[in-house]
């Protein structure tokens, strides 16, 4: 096999079997018995019209506690955050998320006990005063929920939690509104977005598909959705559609079909080459532009490499040139059967030229420098609801007119990357105007005021003071301190958790500070001591070696 096709990365071993079922069950014709079973077995609700809803949509909680009680806990701990990044020049907007279940309750299941029991109206309730509430104490806060019931079923995923990348761009443009308001100088940067084609959800990303398949014996399939990329204006904007994420130097195209899609400012002369190799035996592949066949390379053997120039006749605004493969993996081939890829040729160049200008989209979204991968006025922290797949954070910066740099992740929940971020040496060594925090109303463990607690310590920029260091215990007496907060770095990277007991002339507190092991900085963990008392003693306890900071 030729070495291009060796560097399939550890993703293939990780992703799910392609084994197929027959024929794919739409998602409005599961049957109500496997609704019922989902109910029992898995947390998981068989609503109206394909839709399905999770466990913590219908909870009528967030951060484990009632809406009330996470309402009036979060508020207070968001109002010292922003108050500690402003002392650091940094101005916190929050952007939170309504869950599908406040948005879509006409979706909602009336034979499902847990779905009847379910009330809406709380739910908006509960969204518009905390909206209100952080407004009210000077946090600049975009209302979601607002637009969101206006735009209805087309902002939403049916088979799972998050928006459709239409609604991330009705959410981006509410979040840029309340950006302006702050009339902050900004460098403008003008930005266009492109709807590059069309892709499917991974089975991962809907876990009710995974769960029908072994409780029900169904296979359905993955919603598909729009491909949007957010690029900077200029005179030749381009992006792949249902394309891989690029490996620096090469990138794979996926089947059924893939495409190329590119804006100029008027008609003009483009040249799209490509120079690509096929991992199957019998592939071919149907180009097209504007609708009309411009070539057909058919009889490829595995390992073929394939060098074509296409120069077509392109109009003012969006064209496209579009690939159409005819096998790819798990199509009538499986030659990665520990990936659910549906890998169709992998290319080893695609450019598209017009006018001296060039964009190389094999390369053109590896660059990368740390976190960051630069600096710039604003920055997104959030979870999977700004990952680059749904291009929230591209369609912020279109609306904004101004860059975004965009540090969330997947599995966040509300703090994680708010942590990493704030602990880490890019926002250090070059702090935003604004930070944009893109808060889940979702899930949570019931650790809201260590976690706030924690990422105002972080904000704070407290450094220096007392040091102490021991195994599975340590402490320092602080009687003749005035620490405002403390942090703890644990040698065991497998540690998630440590316990702090604060000793005040008000008596004794004690945190459970928690870390997701999915986050960077881990083995950090802070905690504000603001409004405590008079601090006496810090006492942490975690297992394996620690080493305790008490900062002034």
């Amino acid at each position: 096999m030729p070495r291009t096709l060796l560097t399939l990365t550890a993703a293939l071993l990780l992703a799910l079997p392609a084994a197929r079922a027959a024929a794919p069950t739409p998602a409005t014709d599961v049957p109500a018995s496997c609704g019922d079973t989902l109910d029992k077995k898995a947390w998981m609700f068989q609503g109206e019209h394909g839709y399905f809803f999770y466990g913590d949509e219908l909870s009528g909680r967030w951060m484990n506690r009632p809406w009330a009680d996470a309402r009036a806990a979060f508020v207070p701990g968001a109002v010292k955050l922003a108050a500690a990044l402003k002392a650091q020049g940094v101005t916190l907007v929050l952007a939170p998320v309504p869950p599908r279940s406040f948005v879509a309750a006409e979706q909602l299941r009336a034979s499902s006990p847990t779905q009847k029991t379910f009330d809406a109206k709380a739910a908006q309730a509960f969204y518009t005063g905390l909206v209100a509430d952080l407004r009210a104490a000077g946090v600049p806060t975009a209302d979601l929920l607002t637009p969101a019931l206006k735009q209805g079923d087309a902002g939403l995923f049916r088979q799972d939690i998050h928006w459709t990348p239409e609604g991330a761009q009705t959410a981006a443009q509410v979040v840029a509104e309340t950006v302006k308001t702050l009339h902050m100088p900004l460098d403008a940067a003008p930005f266009v977005s492109l709807k590059a084609g069309t892709v499917t959800r991974q089975v991962q990303d809907q876990p009710v598909l995974g769960q029908i398949a072994a409780l029900c014996s169904l296979t359905v399939a993955p919603e598909t959705y729009g491909d949007y990329q957010t690029r900077p204006a200029g005179p030749l904007v381009a992006a792949p559609g249902n394309f891989g994420a690029s490996e620096g130097t090469v990138r794979w195209a996926f089947g059924p079909a893939a495409s190329v899609s590119y804006a100029v400012p008027a008609a003009a002369s483009v040249t799209v080459t490509a120079t690509f190799e096929t991992p199957l035996d019998g592939q071919s592949v149907e180009v097209t532009a504007g609708g009309k066949v411009i070539d057909t390379i058919a009889g490829l053997k595995k390992g073929d490499n394939v060098t074509r120039t296409w120069t077509v006749d392109a109009r003012a605004g969006v064209n496209s040139v579009e690939f159409r493969f005819a096998d790819y993996n798990g199509g009538k081939t499986t030659f990665a059967p520990g990936d659910g890829r549906p890998m169709a040729v992998i290319f080893k160049k695609l450019t598209v030229s017009a006018g001296g200008a060039v964009s190389d989209l094999v390369k053109g979204d590896s660059a990368g420098s740390g976190l960051l991968g630069g600096a710039a006025d604003v920055v997104l922290v959030g979870a999977s609801s700004s990952l680059p797949s749904l291009n929230f954070g591209g369609f912020i910066q279109e609306a904004l007119g101004a860059r975004v740099d965009n540090v969330s992740y997947g599995g966040a929940g509300v703090f994680s990357s708010l942590k990493d971020y704030l602990l880490d040496d890019a926002y250090a060594q070059s702090r935003p105007k604004v930070l944009i925090w893109q808060v889940p109303l979702l899930g949570g463990a019931d650790t809201a005021e260590s976690d706030l607690r924690f990422v105002e310590a972080a904000a704070l920029n407290a450094k220096g003071g007392t040091a102490a260091r021991g195994s599975g215990k340590v402490g320092v007496d602080t009687a003749t301190m005035t620490p405002r907060a403390v942090r703890v770095h644990t040698a065991d990277a497998t540690v998630t958790a440590v316990t702090v007991t604060v000793t005040t002339d008000a008596g004794t507190r004690t945190f459970t500070v928690a870390n997701s092991d999915r986050m960077t900085h881990r083995q950090d963990f802070l905690l504000s001591l603001g409004g405590l008392g008079k601090v006496q003693r810090v006492d942490v306890s975690a297992a394996g070696a620690l080493e305790l900071n008490v900062m002034p």
